[in-house]
């Protein structure tokens, strides 16, 4: 006990010293969030900041390049979750006729579970103007296209008719994802048609 009417001294409690790789992805989950919201164009450090708690100077500390590296980093996590959805969809031990109408539904499933990770992979890189998110882009589409390849190899195309086959299914399959987005056509149908233009690829 304390002498009466002596003060208590108080004691601060120890700052938890946070690892860079920890800090890194609390501030790229910060972004994404902020990104998804109000899209790249609208959105700076200043407002990442604020939504992460952190100073503008710590944000340059982790991403020096400023926004762009930022906005790359954020697409690479959405791709991250994305791959892993197509990827678990597509590994059940079935034909790989099915396994591509899996993928497809899964592909549907995540951009209807999450619409604004199509802005984020699709279509805000093109407002960027920015050499590095555009790379980044496309790095997400050939990546993209590379996890259908690896389901349709069954099919004996050759590499480069499978690399062709792959791209286009990808482009079709997104297109009608983003008219999906805009409510002009039911996801369901969508789906369908999508997985008969692409199963088509494959030996009867």
């Amino acid at each position: 006990m304390s002498a009466p009417g002596r003060s208590v001294p108080h004691t601060k409690p120890k700052r938890v010293r946070k690892s860079p790789d920890t800090r890194r992805t609390e501030l790229v989950s910060a972004a994404r969030m902020v990104f998804a919201k109000t899209g790249y164009v609208e959105t700076g450090f200043a407002e990442v900041a604020a939504a992460a708690k952190v100073s503008k100077a710590l944000l340059y500390h982790y991403f020096p390049q400023g926004r762009p590296e930022l906005f790359v980093h954020v697409t690479q996590d959405v791709l991250a979750e994305f791959t892993e959805r197509l990827r678990n969809a597509a590994k059940a031990p079935f034909s790989a006729r099915t396994r591509m109408e899996h993928l497809l539904g899964a592909l549907f499933a995540f951009f209807d579970d999450n619409p604004q990770a199509y802005r984020l992979l699709f279509r805000d890189p093109w407002v960027a103007h920015d050499e590095a998110v555009e790379a980044a882009a496309i790095a997400v589409r050939v990546q993209l296209a590379g996890e259908m390849a690896v389901v349709m190899a069954p099919s004996g195309l050759p590499a480069d008719e499978l690399l062709i086959a792959s791209t286009g299914i990808l482009g079709f399959a997104l297109a009608n994802v983003e008219l999906c987005l805009a409510d002009q056509v039911d996801a369901e149908k969508a789906w369908r048609l999508t997985c008969t233009y692409a199963v088509a690829q494959f030996p009867s």
